[in-house]
């Protein structure tokens, strides 16, 4: 499953490089400055990924609402992620890849980590959960701040969470930085 696991990443990591700049930095009508937009970036995310998914042999879904799924509402509640990399309809031991939360670096981040480390730490954690967590952090940051945001993942991710995937890509069209926690 690392191996698929990781063909994922190198898709990811592919898809977020093709991203544009009108998709990373959304011009809006009247405005002087483009804006961060995650709903603009997850859609061209997705796209990008789409196209290049061939190699990986599960389906994949954006803001899938896990409300009223039978087994993932009961134990991690009404949650939505950005992303699931999974075979749908299926809850076996191999069915379940990733899980994918998506975060502008702009602001603070610390209510939406968290909301997200804890999507993840659950659906990765329940029986037959899913393999890793991936969280992508777009727009710029300074050092410090990636380094307590880091912090803060740390302190909050499950011990029993396999694997997780942090990407950080500072602007459009260049290769995301990985950090594998």
């Amino acid at each position: 499953m690392d191996d698929i696991y990781n063909n994922l990443l190198t898709v990811v990591a592919d898809a977020m490089k093709a991203i544009e700049e009108k998709f990373f930095n959304f011009i809006v009508a009247n405005g002087e400055n483009p804006i961060k937009r995650e709903r603009v970036y997850c859609g061209e995310l997705y796209h990008q990924m789409r196209l290049r998914f061939d190699d990986i042999d599960y389906d994949l879904n954006n803001e899938p609402n896990k409300k009223g799924h039978p087994i993932i509402e009961e134990l991690c509640g009404p949650i939505d992620p950005d992303f699931v990399v999974h075979r749908m309809g299926n809850m076996g031991p191999l069915d379940n890849l990733a899980v994918i939360e998506v975060k502008r670096s702009h602001g603070d981040l610390s209510d939406g980590i968290k909301k997200d480390m804890k999507t993840i730490n659950c659906m990765t954690t329940i029986k037959n959960g899913y393999h890793g967590g991936i969280i992508i952090v777009y727009g710029d940051m300074t050092k410090r701040k990636k380094e307590n945001l880091l912090k803060r993942i740390i302190d909050i991710k499950a011990p029993a969470l396999k694997r997780l995937s942090i990407f950080f890509q500072a602007e459009p069209k260049i290769d995301p930085e990985i950090v594998e926690l």
